[in-house]
Order: C-alpha cells, then structure tokens, then sequence
C-alpha cells in the first residue's frame, strides 16, 4: 500500500539522520513486509543500530532475532546477552525470557536464584506466569527459601488477576492456614472461582473432600 511505503520512505530517512526510534520501527518494517519487501536480515541490521544506541526495543529484537536464528545465526548465549540489556531497561517480556533461560541453563549457566531474581522484577509489572513461578518457587525452596506467606502472597496476586491455578492454590492456602490465617469460607469463595472456570484440579478437590463444585 502507498501509505505503508511513503511510512517507511519517512523511516529510512528519519533512521539514516541517526533517530534511534527510527531504526527499530523500520527493522519492523522489514521483518513484516510492511511498505518495504519482508527482508529479515535487513531488519536485523536496523534492529542493531537501534539497540547499540541504547533503544531497549532493539535491544530485544536483536535478542529474539539470535533466539529464533531469524535473519541471523541462531544463539541462544547471545539472545541472553541481548535479553539482559533490555532487562536492565524494564522491558518485561525480556525480564521474563531472561528469568526462563536462567531457570533452564540455556544460553546461560543454570542459576534458579538468578531466575527468581528476574520473575520477581516481571511480577511486579503484573506478569502472572511469574507470579506463579514466584508462588511455587517460595513453596519449593527452589531458588528462594521456603516461605509459606510469600508463596501465599504471589498466589494471591496471581488469583486476583483471575488465573484459576492460583486461586486454587490461594483457596487451599486459606482452607489449610498455610502461609495466611485460616478462613475456610474465603478459601472455598477463591476454589470455587477456579471451579466455575472449569479447574479440573479444583472440581476434583471439592468432588474428593465434599464440597459443593459451585
């Protein structure tokens, strides 16, 4: 389309006058197609530029473009390299690739201390999954120490957002006093929000210990 081309014309030459901006959204342009022909490894090119500059959204496409090995040679050690940065800027989804990686040793020596680390800064900008990774890894003592009420915590974070996992998790914690006082009434009020979402582990519960699925 003419409007995607004369978008990109303007890219091109707001990027070639050094606008950091510029670079990444015309590495976008390339790797979509959009007003210019799909080239990848051109879009790297730009993605570079942006992210050499300190642009936290270059910064992560060049870490997807080495994680996937698209428009260059696939590395996950320098996806890491890359995700970190952007990390280091507040980007979550980066925040939350890095954590990942940490977890496996992919890409980087396996460290789960590292991993919780870099959920926990994610959680905080209200990604659930690592709220619940925080949940379990509290409860585990896997890369944190055993703490009842901080697992509890991430749960019920995680619960309030409306994954039924968590409100699971949360309704037991209630259920049981684990990690918060006991209420056994709001702990069946958060298994039952499980339930209505079809949480087969909490339908199971209620079924096994006699409570109303509803």
């Amino acid at each position: 389309m003419q409007k995607d081309r004369e978008t990109a014309r303007r890219y091109r030459e707001a990027a070639v006058n050094g606008d950091v901006m510029a670079m990444n959204n015309l590495g976008v342009c390339y790797h979509t197609g959009k007003g210019v022909v799909e080239d990848h490894a051109t879009a790297f090119f730009w993605y570079m530029k942006a992210a050499e500059l300190g642009d936290t959204y270059g910064c992560f496409n060049v870490a997807e473009c080495y994680y996937k090995g698209d428009g260059v040679e696939q590395s996950d050690e320098k996806a890491c390299e890359w995700y970190l940065k952007a990390a280091n800027k507040g980007d979550m989804q980066a925040q939350v690739n890095l954590a990942n990686a940490y977890y496996l040793g992919k890409g980087v020596e396996e460290d789960h201390v590292k991993a919780n680390k870099w959920w926990m800064e994610a959680a905080w900008q209200g990604h659930v999954q690592s709220m619940k990774n925080l949940g379990a890894d509290y409860w585990n003592g896997d890369g944190l120490p055993h703490d009842e009420s901080e697992s509890a915590f991430w749960y019920g974070l995680a619960a309030e957002s409306g994954d039924p996992l968590s409100q699971f998790c949360i309704g037991w914690f209630y259920l049981n006093g684990r990690g918060v006082g006991q209420d056994k009434q709001l702990g069946l009020k958060w298994i039952h929000k499980a339930t209505v979402q079809g949480y087969e582990p909490a339908k199971n519960f209620c079924k096994e210990n006699g409570y109303s699925l509803y």
